[in-house]
């Protein structure tokens, strides 16, 4: 089952491999001491890591959500089972 990607989700990504990619670059030219500041090189990697920490945050948001909807189906499951249970008893004059 796939799940539907939004905007904003693909915005991030992007922000994401784009950081990622200017990093892996300002770092081979910071080892042949070459243009890029030290202060240049730790922005990039803090943008990558906001960017990871939100799109983590993301991911935790669903996986309660859904959570959330499998334990309310679960009691929808218990309250048939009890109606059915009754049911039963009823017939069987029990």
């Amino acid at each position: 089952m796939r799940k539907k990607r939004n905007l904003l989700d693909i915005i991030i990504n992007i922000i994401i491999i784009l950081a990622f990619v200017l990093a892996v670059y300002w770092f081979i030219q910071l080892m042949f001491g070459h243009t890029p500041d030290l202060s240049d090189f730790n922005s990039i990697l803090i943008v990558m890591i906001i960017g990871f920490l939100f799109h983590l945050y993301r991911e935790v948001g669903e996986i309660k959500v859904g959570i959330k909807h499998s334990f309310i189906n679960i009691k929808e499951d218990i309250n048939i089972i009890k109606t059915d249970d009754n049911l039963i008893k009823k017939k069987l004059k029990v």
